[in-house]
């Protein structure tokens, strides 16, 4: 049976839907840039099955079409060295899981397109800015586990109490910015990112739920938390880069490789 491969059309789809950053939550490398020459790029990434193109090849699914494993629907964008480990660890990697890393990235990657927290870092490396108060917003991501807690020690309802306490924090802070002024900006773009995340989960009773795996409330708020974690954590890593703010603690290292 001959393979169910994408064609190009849909690899740049792909691609473009991931931003050319892998797709896995633990790398996201950024797989395109510039060659030695001045004329060309370089990229080294492809489009992945989730589900195998052929019989034999991981998480083959007979139930799926030609048409089906051919979509765009079907791929994700990775780096090389990750799509080896995919690819050649079937058992290791659940076409959900792949799924859930395509969501979570192409939620991510359209948190980062809004205007809101990229221009704000733009303004931060062409102006000047009050040191202690980039500090302190860095030092509030640091301490909140919300950001870097495994999953299956989290409390929905205190990841609500923390984010909305953050939220205070965050406005508190505002008013020692000049409105418009970039720390302003950076302050406005958080909030809106942790607004987001609330309007995703209020369809929940925080209250009682918790960690299972069979539970599609769950899983719909481990993924919202997961997106919420990515932006936030490419933003700070930004913000704190252009104050040369080294980051610290388990915040730091929960940071995904492309953002470190």
């Amino acid at each position: 049976m001959p393979r169910d491969n994408f064609n190009q059309p849909t690899k740049t789809e792909i691609s473009l839907r991931a931003a050319h950053f892998c797709s896995n939550p633990r790398c996201l490398r950024l797989t395109a840039g510039p060659r030695s020459s001045v004329l060309r790029g370089l990229a080294t990434g492809d489009a992945a099955h989730i589900c195998a193109a052929s019989p034999g090849g991981p998480r083959f699914d007979a139930d799926q079409s030609e048409a089906e494993r051919r979509s765009a629907a079907n791929g994700l964008w990775l780096c090389r060295e990750c799509g080896d480990m995919v690819d050649k660890d079937d058992s290791g990697y659940s076409a959900d899981e792949l799924r859930a890393w395509k969501q979570d990235h192409e939620a991510m990657i359209a948190e980062v397109r809004q205007r809101g927290w990229s221009r704000s870092i733009e303004l931060l490396r062409s102006g000047q800015n009050s040191p202690g108060l980039a500090r302190e917003i860095v030092a509030l991501m640091e301490d909140r586990r919300a950001f870097w807690a495994r999953f299956d020690a989290e409390f929905p309802d205190r990841v609500r109490m923390s984010l909305d306490g953050l939220r205070h924090e965050l406005t508190r802070l505002r008013r020692d910015c000049a409105p418009g002024s970039p720390l302003d900006i950076v302050i406005v773009a958080l909030a809106q990112t942790i607004r987001r995340f609330f309007d995703a989960v209020e369809k929940f009773d925080l209250t009682t739920l918790r960690c299972d795996s069979r539970n599609p409330n769950w899983l719909a708020f481990e993924s919202t938390l997961r997106a919420l974690r990515k932006s936030v954590g490419f933003q700070i890593k930004a913000f704190a880069d252009s104050h040369s703010i080294p980051l610290q603690g388990e915040f730091a290292s929960y940071l995904p490789e492309g953002a470190n």
